[in-house]
């Protein structure tokens, strides 16, 4: 068996439209994200995980639910499990839902341990159907033992492989950039894609949250955010600036960090060439703003319908690699956003025809 299904956070559209066309184009499942960290910590719930669980139910996919993990510890993964359990309870979530631990920092000493232990307490609280998700690395560089975890689902993200080398790996992540132009995945056994919505909501009472010390295992070239941080102090540590800092993190206000939080402290902005969608787009005007053709757009982005895009959408483009579009998130200024790129706020206003530039909103496109 090899069934197709996406993984959706944020980013991703919400609709009934965006997910009839992920169907169509061969998706049997989706992933949706819903929260990431402690309740202590960032406390991140997907703002859009509601409508994205009810609309791909709608159109008969088969809907499980991850949670990003930064814990540091047991305790603290302890934490993050029931804080994803309180919150999948309150979106309904059935006893049989896939739950997934997304494992992709390196923040505990005894990672595997961590991540273990995450799972069972997510199975205490009542959802007993659990797996992990991790990149390929992960497993082959012994951070994690795929063998450790049991019979629950071994989920791997290896691009550009012919074989990932795992041999009881459940799911595979094959792309980034597969059906709708997302993140896509091979289901080996059906977790993932088969079977029908059934069972009840989980009764078990989420014990209270226990706080505990944030501190874990810093990958090289990472930093675990303290009480009493800052980004500029931060910046200040590692011999860079805040701006640097909140480029290649994709913080879009640097004001606001939160404890546990895992940043990159070297390194560049990701130098993707990539637009979003925008309200009024089409395939064709945006690829004459970028300078190359529709068809290009729908191979290079596997789009079955040139007519049919979504605003929010993440377009890959033809180039060398330099990205020439950004999208504003909250907190951004325009002179940030310059600083970042090493551009003046003139040139960025002069380029895009901003009038006043005090004036920018969130999900706007500044061309580089």
């Amino acid at each position: 068996m090899r069934n197709q299904f996406i993984d959706v956070s944020s980013y991703q559209p919400d609709t009934v439209a965006f997910f009839q066309a992920a169907k169509a184009q061969g998706a049997l499942g989706v992933v949706v994200k819903l929260t990431e960290g402690s309740e202590d910590g960032s406390a991140y719930v997907n703002p859009r995980a509601a409508a994205q669980i009810r609309n791909a139910l709608a159109v008969g996919l088969r809907v499980s639910c991850y949670h990003f993990a930064r814990y540091t510890s047991v305790a603290d993964a302890q934490n993050e499990a029931r804080f994803f359990v309180k919150i999948a309870k309150q979106f309904g979530m059935y006893d049989d839902t896939l739950m997934i631990d997304d494992a992709e920092v390196h923040s505990a000493a005894d990672y595997q341990s961590a991540s273990l232990a995450f799972l069972q307490e997510v199975e205490a609280l009542g959802y007993k159907n659990t797996g992990i998700y991790s990149m390929k690395s992960f497993f082959t560089g012994g951070i994690l033992n795929s063998h450790g975890f049991g019979s629950r689902e071994i989920w791997v993200a290896g691009y550009g492989v012919t074989s990932l080398g795992i041999d009881n790996a459940t799911a595979w992540q094959t792309t980034d950039h597969g059906i709708m132009g997302i993140d896509t995945s091979l289901d080996f056994n059906g977790a993932f894609t088969t079977g029908a919505t059934a069972g009840t909501v989980p009764q078990i009472n989420v014990p209270a949250l226990q706080p505990v010390q944030h501190v874990g295992h810093p990958a090289i070239g990472t930093y675990i955010v303290q009480p009493g941080d800052t980004l500029s102090g931060i910046a200040e540590k590692y011999g860079t600036t805040y701006q640097n800092l909140a480029a290649i993190n994709s913080i879009g206000d640097p004001n606001y960090i939160n404890v546990g939080q895992v940043l990159k402290v070297t390194g560049q902005p990701t130098s993707e060439n990539t637009y979003f969608v925008q309200a009024g787009d089409t395939l064709s005007g945006i690829a004459i703003k970028f300078g190359t053709t529709v068809s290009d757009l729908v191979s290079r982005n596997h789009i079955a319908n040139p007519n049919v895009i979504y605003v929010g959408q993440k377009l890959y483009l033809a180039g060398n690699g330099q990205s020439n579009a950004y999208t504003v998130q909250a907190g951004d200024t325009l002179s940030g956003i310059a600083a970042k790129f090493g551009k003046t706020w003139q040139a960025l206003a002069q380029k895009n025809g901003i009038a006043n530039p005090n004036v920018i909103y969130v999900g706007q496109t500044i061309q580089i």
